[in-house]
């Protein structure tokens, strides 16, 4: 594979000289990039060697493969040559972005390198196109992948110069990307430092998933597949002319339908010259200014590393002493409360779902044509007093997914502390870190849903909602009595979800039971208050024997 790609950088050589890139330094930096992919994990942190790894990587591309022909049907079906190719290049372009901006993130503003880069002689416009190469040799497959099935559509239905022309469009596209993407990072590091740039693009990562999740309930209304079929297309708006798949779904029309005119001329223009001016800048403007910054991150993290010499009591400490009984309980308070503010890696895998489940309410409403304004949609929604009921529970279950990432961690050796600290009752440990979960995501989580639920379904059903989350307490809270339990952070992050797959299955199949019954009894007046008591008083009791969890119930690894 490494040969392969190596032959592609020969076959472009001449564009490289053009750039005024020492062509054998790049070819030897790259080469020893992709030996060394060769001997760690990539793409996927939770695999064990590097033929899982590689199995990972095919699976990604083929499953990009099946993706792109189901979606290839568009360009066949439709009749507007512009919106059928715009779309396609829209969700192209979008797919490789969010890739490279979640997954090439940390190549790019890789440091590790340069104490062996920087002291030798390569110019800065070298190394930084080598390294901007290395992460287009993946993106590269990624985006043939995605390509080919729309180029096989477009060979069938409009002929072999369609085709050719998708493919050197999707490559542009391509370049345009990546250079677009360092031109971001670089204007970042202008304005903020490598741990807030990093945070940055956590953000950027969360927003992402959670559009990934939600959006295809909003398509049904953004996307008019009537006109699309009827080749219906819309008129140029000026803000066509910054919108790149724009450019490229009208150059599709003028080279398939041989439809010449300014506006479609300064499409074409637009595609063919934007990313080489992009390459142009990045290369022989932005080259130093961005290798300087990447050297200079190295001195950020030795500043950001020294400590405070006054340490006040915060806001954590002040929960953690109100909401904790022992020392034990609240040590793991604070330390599952401030681990949860720092991982990132651990709130990528928490946020993107706690996102969705709190947006649900709100997707529920306008995602089907017909039904209405907004108002009228709500006041359906607030006649049928099942649908709250779905979504507490549905937010409810937030508790499970935080307690099963809760657990996992990359540095999980470092949980040893555990095993050596002369602890009795690890119960106190899994009570504290219950309970720093509870006040930090379940507590402002059921504020937030009390205010969804009166505004949809009125005041009334305030006290379904408590009733709701004393009962997923409680479930969770027998569950982890009666089965085994993991320590915070000191399990491996598994993909499958390891031995804790019973226990979550239990967990689903349980609620959806207890949802069915509390709509069952909301029908009876005051019998949820009463019952309510009984939950509070349960788990007030089952939180006593929490605490009580000896070792023989805890797994460690």
């Amino acid at each position: 594979m490494i040969n392969f790609y190596i032959k592609i950088l020969f076959l472009l050589r001449p564009i490289f000289l053009r750039l005024g890139v020492n062509f054998e330094q790049l070819v030897a930096i790259v080469g020893v990039k992709l030996k060394m992919d060769n001997r760690r994990a990539r793409f996927n942190q939770w695999n064990k060697n590097q033929s899982e790894s590689n199995n990972t990587f095919l699976l990604t591309l083929f499953l990009y493969f099946v993706m792109a022909s189901a979606f290839s049907l568009l360009i066949y079906f439709s009749a507007s040559v512009t919106a059928a190719y715009s779309l396609v290049f829209a969700v192209m372009m979008f797919m490789l972005a969010m890739t490279l901006i979640t997954d090439f993130s940390a190549v790019i503003l890789d440091s590790n390198d340069n104490a062996v880069l920087l002291p030798r002689p390569i110019d800065d416009r070298t190394l930084l196109i080598a390294r901007i190469t290395h992460i287009l040799m993946y993106l590269l497959s990624m985006m043939l992948a995605l390509a080919l099935p729309f180029a096989i559509v477009s060979v069938i239905k409009y002929g072999v110069l369609a085709a050719i022309s998708f493919l050197i469009i999707s490559l542009l596209s391509l370049i345009l990307i990546v250079f677009l993407t360092n031109i971001f990072y670089l204007v970042l590091m202008q304005f903020t430092s490598e741990e807030r740039l990093r945070n940055i693009i956590n953000t950027f990562q969360i927003v992402l998933t959670v559009i990934f999740m939600g959006g295809y309930r909003l398509v049904g209304r953004i996307v008019n597949l009537e006109a699309l079929m009827n080749g219906i297309d819309t008129k140029v708006q000026w803000w066509h002319f910054l919108v790149p798949p724009i450019w490229m779904g009208n150059s599709m029309n003028t080279i398939i339908k041989h439809e010449f005119d300014s506006t479609k001329f300064l499409f074409l223009f637009l595609t063919l010259t934007v990313p080489f001016m992009v390459v142009f800048l990045v290369s022989n403007v932005f080259s130093g200014v961005f290798n300087q910054k990447i050297a200079g991150m190295d001195i950020a993290k030795r500043q950001e590393k020294i400590p405070n010499k006054v340490a006040k009591k915060g806001l954590v400490e002040t929960l953690s002493s109100i909401f904790t009984g022992t020392a034990m309980e609240r040590g793991a308070f604070e330390f599952v409360w401030k681990i949860t503010s720092r991982d990132r890696k651990l709130k990528l895998r928490i946020y993107p779902s706690l996102a969705y489940l709190l947006t649900y309410p709100l997707l529920m409403i306008g995602t089907r044509r017909g039904d209405g304004n907004f108002w009228q949609q709500i006041e359906e929604l607030g006649a049928s007093p099942s649908m709250a009921i779905v979504v507490i529970y549905l937010c409810g279950t937030i508790l499970l997914t935080i307690r099963s990432q809760i657990s996992q961690s990359e540095d999980f050796k470092a949980a040893w502390p555990y095993e050596l600290a002369p602890i009795i009752k690890p119960g106190e440990i899994l009570s504290g870190s219950l309970r720093a979960i509870m006040v930090k995501f379940l507590l402002p989580i059921t504020l937030f849903l009390s205010l969804i639920l009166s505004i949809i379904w009125g005041v009334n059903l305030l006290d379904d909602l408590l009733f709701g989350m004393l009962t997923i307490t409680n479930l969770d809270l027998l569950l982890s009595i009666g089965m085994s339990n993991e320590l915070p952070f000191s399990t491996e992050i598994k993909k499958n979800g390891g031995g804790s797959f019973i226990r979550n299955m239990a967990y689903v199949l349980l609620t959806g039971i207890i949802g069915f019954v509390h709509y069952i009894l909301m029908q009876v007046p005051y019998v949820i208050g009463v019952f309510m008591l009984i939950q509070l008083a349960l788990a007030l009791y089952l939180f006593k024997k929490y605490r009580e969890v000896g070792w023989e119930k805890v797994r460690m690894e």
